[in-house]
């Protein structure tokens, strides 16, 4: 079967429509968030029982928590999401959860990730309107963490 032939301005078209798609998916994130109602706290490391932690090592799991408050009149839908990246700019670790909050509600929210090497990492947790598309309801706060391998004393963590 042959397929016709697109003329060269179809071709340029897709590519601006794919550019388009490209930074509404992957650079939302960074954008300035819309006036929401919805609050994000600096993240805090925790350990499995919720309690802080500041040493980080290979292998540990280690919950990402921040405090979401919904300040509006209404219930919210939200995505928590929370992304690693490692110290060469590559994304370790990228999840998330959808839910909702009643208005006024306060709510922790964590997702874990398990670090497979040692190393400077700058973890970011933002809420975003859906996982496609997302159009961010917070700003993105940052912390920076350093996980040393498990026979080593400490890592640390500080925020930014």
């Amino acid at each position: 079967m042959n397929l016709p032939v697109m003329p060269k301005c179809f071709w340029a078209f897709s590519v601006i429509i794919s550019a388009i798609l490209f930074t509404i998916i992957f650079a939302s994130p960074n954008a300035h968030a819309t006036d929401s109602g919805i609050t994000i706290s600096q993240p805090q490391m925790v350990n499995t029982m919720a309690h802080e932690i500041s040493d980080f090592h290979v292998g540990q799991q280690i919950g990402i928590e921040a405090t979401l408050v919904n300040h509006d009149q209404k219930d919210k839908k939200f995505t928590y999401l929370v992304q690693v990246i490692n110290n060469r700019g590559t994304t370790e670790y990228l999840e998330g959860f959808s839910a909702s909050m009643l208005p006024g509600q306060s709510f922790n929210a964590t997702q874990v990730w398990i670090p497979k090497e040692a190393g400077t990492y700058t973890v970011q947790a933002f809420v975003s309107s859906s996982l496609v598309p997302q159009v961010p309801l917070t700003n993105t706060m940052k912390t920076i963490i350093t996980v040393t391998s498990e026979n080593s004393d400490t890592g640390s963590y500080m925020q930014v």
